[in-house]
Parts: structure tokens; sequence; C-alpha cells
């Protein structure tokens, strides 16, 4: 079972501009977070619920909401399979011919960030009014792009290529090289809901390239 939520919907609420001409093109699908446990192995799964004990013990009750949803909107826009490392990160895959490919992963060290493995975006996302572009001479390791709309707010986030990236761990390794570039996501645990929000439409941008 999927839980759609329409893009206008998703940012009417929290004033972002230009969500008109978004909405006709992305929705963001979530899947029940039932139904993704199910989906798994038994190991995958545990993996999963240990994970998630830990967060929930925490003094901070945001840090397992968001990891559900973030983990159960990338379910839903990737659902073919499933696969953990541990308990620190969970891959996601769609249907290439008789094999599969990876398209998200969603890393936690449980350091204060959610880590969203994307293909790159960018430009759709500079386009589609989400991102800005960060100020000239900002020279962060992570570049911070500012949310349209939801000034002075920003997105933290990591371009990687297989030039940048020389030895890229194994959960996300496969989203680089062949010329495939990816995108690194710093979600807050205690993010705001407009960063929330552009973190939800750029992975469903990124999706649009295997619902056609």
């Amino acid at each position: 079972m999927y839980t759609i939520i329409a893009a206008d919907l998703l940012f009417c609420a929290i004033e972002l501009h230009h969500m008109k001409t978004l909405s006709r093109d992305v929705n963001v699908k979530r899947m029940d977070y039932q139904d993704f446990l199910a989906s798994m192995g038994a190991k995958d799964r545990a993996n999963i619920e240990k994970h998630l004990q830990i967060c929930d013990a925490e003094s901070e009750p945001g840090h397992a909401a968001l990891w559900r949803k973030m983990a159960t909107t990338l379910a839903g826009l990737a659902p073919h399979a499933f696969q953990t490392t541990g308990q620190r990160c969970v891959q996601f895959f769609v249907a290439d011919g008789k094999y599969r490919r990876q398209v998200f992963a969603l890393e936690d060290a449980r350091d204060g960030k959610l880590q969203i493995y994307l293909d790159d975006v960018l430009d759709k996302s500079f386009s589609g009014g989400l991102l800005g572009k960060p100020k000239k001479g900002d020279e962060a390791a992570t570049p911070e792009y500012p949310i349209k709309g939801a000034a002075p707010q920003t997105l933290p986030i990591d371009s990687l290529d297989s030039a940048n990236t020389t030895d890229p761990p194994s959960f996300y390794k496969h989203m680089l090289g062949w010329n495939r570039k990816a995108l690194r996501i710093n979600l807050p645990v205690k993010a705001t809901a407009p960063q929330v929000a552009v973190a939800q439409a750029m992975v469903a941008l990124a999706a649009k390239v295997w619902e056609k």
C-alpha cells in the first residue's frame, strides 16, 4: 500500500515558491512502513528494527520519525528491492531488465544527520524552483544550497562522482562510475519542514527517470 502526497499540498503549507509548476510533474510516494519491513528478509528487517530501537530511545523523538519518513519515501519511489549494510545503511533498487539497479541509499551514522544518496538532479532542482545556487566564494566542504521561498534556510548537499570519490563505500559505489553522478543530501535529524520537503521533492525528481 502506498500513501501518495501531491507536491502542491506538501509545499503550499510551508510557502515554497513555484510549486504549481512542480506539482504537475512530481508526486512524493510513500510506502506503508509495515509493508516496507515485510518486503525484506529477516536479517535486513532485524537491522532496521535494532537501529530504530536506539533512535526511538533518544530524548529527541524526531530522529526516528524522520528516518521512517525518508525510508518509506525512498521505498515508495524505488520499491523493487531493499538491502541493508549493518544497521547504518539501506540501499534501494529498481528493476533494470532482468537485473536491478541501485538508485538510492539512506545512511544514518547517528551523528545528527541522515545522508540520502540519489542521482544528480541539481539542475532540475534549480529550474524547478526548489533550490538556489550557493553564494560565490562559499568554499565550505559541503555547499549550502538556499531553499527557495524559505530564506535563510539551506540544505547541505555534496556532489559525488568517480573523480572526487575514489574509494566509495559499497553501499553507494554502484551509483557512481559509467558517467553516473550522485548527490548526498545531509538532512539534519532536527530538519525543518522546508528541508524535509525539498529532500522529498528531489528524490521524486530523480525517480521520474525510471517512472516513465
